[in-house]
């Protein structure tokens, strides 16, 4: 079941103050089973030869597949608890593709939803469904319930 525009919204101001936040990450659909999270293209975002900069791609990929995690380990989608909130211990990445133009959007999938680990894969491609990079995140939920 998709979370609702209320819902998603909260999600976001979960986030506000972060670095996905920071460099203007949006959700722009969210689910237990799928997150999608875009970023516009912009000069501040780019390395000396005016491509994405890998650390802004792997932000938006590790937004997209912690939100997937946290939506998972929370007691409600409607409340937010810290203690629950999933970090990363490993995020791997192999990018095969960089531009510099439109935006880019990462949809996360799970891999593994486990108590205490999990695992959630991201792509990220062009607004033209170009890949750029896929990433998976390895996160840890500290509390469990």
């Amino acid at each position: 079941m998709s979370l609702s525009p209320e819902q998603i919204e909260r999600q976001e101001r979960v986030g506000h103050g972060t670095m996905g936040h920071a460099i203007g990450c949006r959700i722009t659909e969210a689910s237990k089973k799928k997150v999608v999270v875009e970023l516009p293209f912009r000069d501040d975002l780019r390395q000396v030869t005016g491509l994405f900069n890998a650390g802004a791609i792997l932000t938006l990929a590790d937004t997209a597949t912690t939100v997937l995690a946290n939506l998972n380990t929370q007691a409600s989608l409607d409340e937010f608890d810290p203690s629950r909130f999933p970090l990363s211990v490993q995020l791997s990445a192999n990018f095969v593709r960089n531009g510099n133009t439109g935006k880019i959007i990462a949809e996360a999938t799970p891999v593994h939803l486990g108590r205490r680990m999990q695992v959630v894969q991201a792509t990220v491609c062009d607004e033209k469904g170009h890949l750029f990079a896929t990433v998976t995140n390895t996160l840890m939920i500290s509390a469990t319930g």
